[in-house]
């Protein structure tokens, strides 16, 4: 996968805080996006905000998906459409480093209009593991709650 270094192509932009982020600590989003074979250009910014910085790097792309890293390490991926406090998906660098593939993958699949991965599928697949849950029984309870909400509202 050829990375996007300053070049017109289109890519999504990956806008990152140049106060201590390493960007090797998001490689495993730049993965996700290889797999689904959309290039990214990364860049890093004096910019504080992962919020700011998303919604900048999804206004700069001419495809209109931008991520945004901040100091903090929040990691947001919107979507030019979107208004700025609206993001798509919002994850923690540390705390949620096996989501990073899936996000990444995600802003891929935003681009080309497919549905996008479960960040959460991995924590119920957990709790099913350690609960001795079926998938038939973990179905019957969505649809419960989801019957429950419908009365609700």
């Amino acid at each position: 996968m050829k990375i996007n270094y300053g070049s017109q192509q289109p890519a999504i932009h990956i806008y990152y805080s140049s106060l201590g982020i390493n960007p090797s600590l998001f490689n495993q989003m730049l993965f996700g996006m290889e797999e689904e074979n959309v290039p990214y250009l990364v860049m890093r910014q004096e910019e504080k905000s992962a919020l700011k910085l998303g919604y900048q790097a999804a206004d700069d792309s001419s495809l209109g998906v931008g991520v945004g890293i901040g100091e903090d390490g929040t990691v947001i991926l919107h979507y030019k459409r979107l208004k700025e406090e609206e993001p798509l998906f919002q994850i923690h660098l540390q705390r949620d480093m096996k989501k990073l593939r899936k996000l990444g993958a995600n802003g891929a699949r935003l681009v080309k209009g497919i549905p996008f991965k479960d960040l959460e599928e991995q924590e119920t697949e957990r709790v099913i593991q350690e609960e001795g849950i079926t998938r038939e029984d973990m179905a019957l309870l969505i649809a419960k709650v989801m019957s429950k909400m419908k009365e609700i509202v």
